[in-house]
């Protein structure tokens, strides 16, 4: 099994990655204390003692998700760090891909860093093994069953679909994983195209998109460096060239006509186009859309009230999924699974006259994205509140 950053989902969550990666740039996270942390991302950063920085305890957390590495007696924002602090400037998919490649057994984040040992990607390996299953249209996995899978094998994460291929058909699952590769594996399925329940994790890709993805993960190139702190920087550096590589519109799972789905095209944001796609991804997530109706069975619109069962009796419901957080924001997840509280049952028409209010309310304001899940959530009240039900 492979080592994690062991009790911290929550910090690795993208949209408060995007606020502790704004404090970053702005200060040394190193020598900051306990209360100014606190307040910038409203996370706890425990335990709260006189003279115990959060570095003390949190320097490994912002280095396995690549935003900080020390330079001496600082603590130095990446590139990623950057972007991230740039609002619409990374999606969750482009970052948790990155991170896919970015992370290795043994981490230059965590103790035991060798550059001389024979690096393996857990994360990696993981994601290309549900793409491998998913591509043979096997979309479920669960946690264990990679686990057991990466045990039994002696793969890097390198290897080719073949492999991978004949890996998932010899595959027995021995039912246990331990909880730091549980817990990295609850990180990554933040991801658009991926959902968890409890213990397995769901892919909601066609099987021609699963292998278009498969072919583009690849572990990131260059002799590692002996310093930790060095190599962290080293493979950081590498987000802008790595990312502009992945194609990831999923064409044959989702539509990504962005206008289809009712964001304005041809305006001076087409760099956020990106971000509309990722946020549309997880709106038509199959899996994410069962789970959301199975838990909320009501068939009126949150937007405007319309009971659309009794509109059209002929069907349940005639009601979309709309995501809450931030266009570049993946679905939330917990040690039991995706988060649905997130999520609203809004019909078509409404859910067009959203992403239209959207695009014209970040227009108006010269912003790609909402800053953060609360200025999102506020604008889709003031939409409701001004043009929803009475």
């Amino acid at each position: 099994m492979w080592s994690w950053d062991q009790g911290r989902l929550d910090y690795f969550q993208f949209d408060n990655l995007k606020k502790i990666a704004r404090f970053a740039l702005g200060h040394d996270i190193r020598a900051e204390d306990h209360d100014a942390l606190v307040a910038a991302v409203g996370l706890p950063f425990s335990p709260k003692q006189a003279d115990y920085k959060p570095w003390r305890n949190y320097a490994r957390t912002f280095k396995s998700m690549g935003l900080v590495y020390q330079r001496g007696s600082v603590a130095e924002p990446t590139e990623i760090a950057k972007l991230l602090a740039d609002d619409g400037s990374i999606t969750t998919d482009e970052y948790f891909h990155f991170l896919a490649e970015y992370t290795s057994s043994p981490s230059p984040a965590l103790q035991g860093w060798d550059s001389s040992a024979d690096l393996r990607y857990p994360l990696l390996f993981s994601l290309k093994y549900l793409l491998a299953k998913a591509a043979k249209g096997l979309d479920q996995t669960t946690l264990s069953e990679i686990g057991s899978a990466y045990d039994a094998s002696s793969f890097t994460g390198e290897e080719d679909a073949a492999n991978f291929e004949a890996l998932v058909v010899s595959t027995t699952d021995s039912g246990k994983i331990s909880r730091q590769p549980a817990e990295s594996l609850r990180v990554l399925a933040q991801i658009s195209y991926l959902s968890l329940s409890g213990n397995v994790i769901s892919v909601s890709l066609s099987r021609d998109d699963a292998r278009d993805v498969f072919d583009q993960l690849s572990a990131l190139p260059g002799a590692p460096l002996g310093d930790g702190n060095e190599e962290i920087k080293r493979r950081t550096d590498q987000f802008v060239a790595a990312t502009a590589e992945f194609e990831l519109d999923y064409l044959s799972s989702a539509i990504s006509d962005v206008e289809d789905a009712g964001f304005a095209s041809g305006t001076s944001f087409a760099e956020g186009a990106k971000s509309r796609k990722t946020h549309l991804v997880i709106e038509r997530n199959g899996k994410i859309r069962e789970a959301y109706f199975k838990a909320n069975s009501s068939a009126a619109c949150d937007f405007c009230g319309m009971d659309t069962g009794a509109s059209y009796p002929w069907t349940n419901r005639i009601l979309d999924v709309h995501h809450l957080l931030p266009l570049c924001s993946g679905a939330r997840t917990s040690k039991q699974g995706t988060l649905l509280d997130d999520l609203v049952a809004v019909c078509p028409t409404c859910h067009r006259g959203v992403h239209r209010y959207y695009d014209k309310w970040l227009k108006d304001r010269g912003q790609k994205d909402f800053i953060d899940a609360s200025e999102a959530k506020a604008v889709y009240d003031k939409a409701k509140q001004e043009y929803g039900a009475a």
